[in-house]
């Protein structure tokens, strides 16, 4: 038989992938299958090997072989394609929302996020499945009044969790939408630095007890700068609030931070200027240490000494801006001024100094006009103090100290615009979250010879009482808080250096 391969089919024998087979002759079609599936297997091993040796002939560099990336990170959030009912729809009277996206979603933290105006009695069931999110609604709705869901930051795809920030379906179940705002910031009263961890409340109850008892008529959330935004408001007076969010939105103790603005707002003038000042009107006592029980135990007709210690005996030294520190192991009840003597280490006794026992009887600042780099002698003689049991410290004690250099020191000089002096403001300097040094204020200008150096902010407080701190307010009372002007400023003082700033209010 002549064909296609030139002589008779019996006796071809074609070399395929490196190995001869009869493609009509003995050889069986198993083996046939057999030795292809070997050859195969052994190309596909061979192919990276292969692959290694070209490269290597082209220059080094196999090692850094590296596979096809996926592509750049998505970094966008999903986008609303088909809303139904359609977003801003009047005469609404649907029970179910259908919000579908294009690509899969996911809710995060809707609870905490989702915020529905006017506030829903029964909340909503939200779920996200694929690319579509439901709300089945199961309050009964209002008429004529403009619903709005705000989402928040609680829609995010799926696979890298971008969030939709912000997103509002908002419905109305009149003849139109309410499209009234106001906004305005929350701000700490104490620092003057803006607060974005409570939540903006407003009532329509004239009542002072409102916001103690009911729920709020409308309820947004500040940004990261504190700035907060009602939108889709109608026409009316209301009461603005603000205050941390346990899921009540009420104001349900003295020991948690609140704002309020005072007077009615009316949503046809209002604006977005407003400057909520959030305070804690009462503190939370502070928590008394106890001492661990151990060492031997005392016979009740011993009567345990009265111990001082003093922080220059510690081995640094006395700041010249700071008293002398004295603690006492125990309350003290009484002591006597004669005996204690304050020298230089000749023994010279050294005028101008006082005794100041705080209020809780266990420390004493002893405040002079230090010299600077100077060596003092403390006299403690017995029974200098005692303490309600009539114990006294047992014996003597003398602690010598030196003061720091005034080179060790910076000196400020500083220059204000727009310091309003008619209210008393007070300079604060601060450190973390603690004011370190208050200085009042009389003028434009201010000079300190001596301060400490490191990093400070800087906050003016308007001290309206004129106690040199600052004051928090009382709703109940319809006191504000004190103002208090945070200084977008970072200051960092050096020593042995002179430090001029200029700060503008």
């Amino acid at each position: 038989m002549h064909g296609f391969f030139g002589k008779s089919a019996t006796s071809v024998r074609v070399k395929f992938l490196g190995f001869p087979f009869s493609r009509f002759g003995s050889d069986s079609s198993a083996m046939f299958a057999f030795r292809m599936k070997h050859k195969l297997l052994s190309i596909a091993f061979s192919l990276p090997v292969l692959y290694c040796l070209l490269a290597m002939l082209a220059g080094p560099g196999c090692a850094n072989i590296v596979p096809p990336t996926g592509g750049p990170r998505d970094s966008t959030p999903p986008l609303l394609v088909n809303a139904t009912p359609d977003t801003n729809s009047r005469r609404f009277d649907a029970r179910n929302i259908t919000l579908q996206f294009n690509e899969f979603v996911q809710l995060d933290n809707l609870q905490q996020e989702l915020i529905i105006n006017p506030p829903a009695e029964r909340q909503p069931d939200v779920l996200a499945k694929l690319r579509t999110i439901t709300i089945r609604i199961k309050d009964t709705l209002q008429p004529n009044t403009t619903y709005s869901y705000r989402f928040g930051k609680a829609i995010r795809d799926i696979n890298e969790g971008n969030a939709l920030k912000d997103f509002t379906y908002v419905f109305s179940t009149g003849n139109y939408i309410d499209s009234l705002t106001l906004g305005g910031t929350v701000l700490d009263a104490q620092s003057g630095l803006p607060d974005s961890t409570l939540i903006v409340l407003l009532h329509s109850n004239p009542d002072d007890s409102a916001v103690a008892k009911e729920k709020p008529r409308y309820a947004t959330r500040p940004n990261g700068k504190g700035f907060f935004l009602f939108e889709n408001l109608p026409p009316g007076r209301f009461y603005l609030f603000a205050l941390k969010d346990e899921g009540f939105r009420r104001y349900s103790s003295n020991k948690t931070p609140f704002a309020f603005h005072g007077p009615a707002l009316d949503t046809r003038n209002a604006n977005d200027s407003i400057v909520l000042k959030a305070f804690v009107a009462e503190k939370e006592p502070e928590k008394k240490a106890t001492t661990a029980p151990g060492g031997p135990a005392k016979r009740k007709d011993e009567k345990p000494a009265l111990r001082v210690t003093a922080g220059a005996s510690e081995g640094q030294a006395q700041d010249l801006l700071s008293p002398l520190e004295l603690r006492f192991s125990q309350a003290v009840k009484t002591f006597d001024s004669s005996r204690i003597l304050l020298s230089d280490t000749n023994g010279v006794a050294v005028a101008g100094y006082t005794l100041h026992l705080d209020t809780s009887a266990t420390r004493m600042e002893l405040r002079h006009a230090w010299k600077d780099d100077t060596h003092y002698r403390l006299l403690i003689l017995k029974d200098f103090a005692t303490d309600s049991a009539g114990n006294g410290n047992a014996r003597p004690d003398t602690i010598f100290f030196k003061t720091k250099a005034e080179s060790e020191y910076g000196s400020v000089r500083i220059t204000f615009t727009g310091l309003k002096l008619d209210r008393k403001p007070v300079l604060q300097w601060v450190q973390g979250d603690n004011v370190v040094k208050s200085i009042p204020l009389t003028g434009d200008r201010l000079n300190i010879p001596l301060m400490q150096p490191g990093e400070y902010k800087l906050r003016v407080l308007y001290d309206r009482n004129e106690n040199g701190r600052w004051d928090t307010g009382d709703y109940w009372k319809k006191i504000q808080p004190e103002d208090v002007i945070a200084v977008p400023l970072k200051v960092t003082l050096r020593p042995n250096w002179d430090n001029e700033l200029s700060v503008s209010l």
